[in-house]
């Protein structure tokens, strides 16, 4: 009796390993695939939202001098932009990818949130060109050029919480930290 117990035991977790083992179905991989683009998407414009508020803020301390709106480094300045635009491409990357996987899923929902972001993007990509226009003088105005970042911030802003429909953030959020005095 006990040995036949034995043998019945063996059979159960037998079964239940095999199952471990199996491979997840098709649409599991999609849709780990689909989190994992739409929410690479929404950390590549968070990054690019982080560059434009730095470089704002760095456009009203006028350089380092707080309270006065001098001209910026057209060093520092490039360099924002450069991170800002690169920051955008790879959402878009991102989002091709994402875009096809709800194509092939027919999710007609996730692809009105995609249409949603695509436009907030060409008002991203508008604010991009006017930032860079703004910071490809010698000397570059900081106000002008808060300015457009303030616009920037916003139009990506739209877009990340755009993202927020088509993949929600984890109830702890998408691993921002807190604000603090030199990120409001």
């Amino acid at each position: 009796m006990k040995f036949a117990l034995y043998i019945v035991l063996a059979a159960v977790a037998m079964s239940s390993t095999q199952s471990l083992w199996a491979a997840p179905g098709a649409g599991a991989k999609a849709s780990g695939q689909f989190n994992f683009y739409g929410s690479s998407s929404r950390s590549a414009l968070s990054s690019a939202r982080d560059y434009s508020g730095n470089l704002r803020r760095y456009a009203e301390g006028g350089a380092g001098q707080v309270g006065s709106m001098t001209a910026m480094s057209p060093i520092v300045a490039k360099e924002a932009v450069d991170s800002i635009e690169h920051g955008v491409a790879k959402s878009e990357k991102y989002l091709a990818v994402a875009r096809r996987q709800a194509e092939a899923s027919a999710n007609k929902e996730a692809l009105a949130t995609l249409d949603q972001i695509a436009t907030h993007l060409d008002d991203v990509k508008k604010c991009c060109r006017d930032l860079a226009e703004c910071c490809e003088m010698d000397v570059i105005d900081g106000k002008r050029s808060a300015a457009c970042c303030k616009a920037l911030e916003t139009a990506l802003s739209k877009a990340v919480a755009a993202h927020d429909k088509l993949v929600p953030p984890p109830v702890a959020g998408h691993g921002e930290m807190p604000a603090s005095p030199h990120h409001p």
